[in-house]
């Protein structure tokens, strides 16, 4: 499995998330905004249908996702370097 191009759409959707936790979160430590994201993957991975993508499909999407994210986020941070 590999990963796709995002579609306008998605990063649309991305960013009202970001906006929406950002408003929700102010009083939470990042462990616990990291372990709500968890359970609500947990919760989308449950809600899928089993006779189109198996538990072992749903992980491999999330594990290449994560490992996506981070390495956009690792970018972000490199390309701000000197910035105030």
């Amino acid at each position: 499995m590999s990963l796709h191009q995002a579609r306008p759409e998605h990063e649309v959707l991305y960013t009202e998330l970001v906006e929406l936790v950002t408003r929700h979160t102010a009083n939470m430590s990042k462990i616990e905004i990291l372990a709500i994201a968890a359970n609500m993957i947990g919760k989308l991975i449950a809600m899928q249908d089993q006779r189109v993508i198996t538990s072992e499909m749903a992980l491999e999407i999330v594990i290449k996702n994560l490992e996506e994210g981070n390495r956009q986020a690792l970018e972000a941070l490199e390309n701000t370097k000197g910035e105030a």
